[in-house]
């Protein structure tokens, strides 16, 4: 039981600490990288948008269909 623990904390701990590190080798690498105002994480918001309004169509077209249960 205690060895187990011990291999439980040590893993946590390895992995806490190659998290960090590679979130650090991350942001080196694209320190020189900015996000233009259009976009968050590298990632464009249109696409967001147009998702999000994909799941509203999509849930008011559910409710529509599903209004009498």
């Amino acid at each position: 039981m205690i060895r187990r623990a011990l291999w439980l904390i040590a893993g946590a701990a390895l992995g806490i600490a190659g998290y960090r590190r590679l979130t650090a080798l991350v942001r080196a690498a694209t320190a020189g990288r900015r996000a233009s105002p259009a976009t968050r994480g590298g990632r464009p918001l249109a696409g967001t948008a147009g998702f999000v309004r994909d799941v509203r169509a999509g849930m008011a077209e559910y409710m529509d269909r599903h209004r009498d249960v």
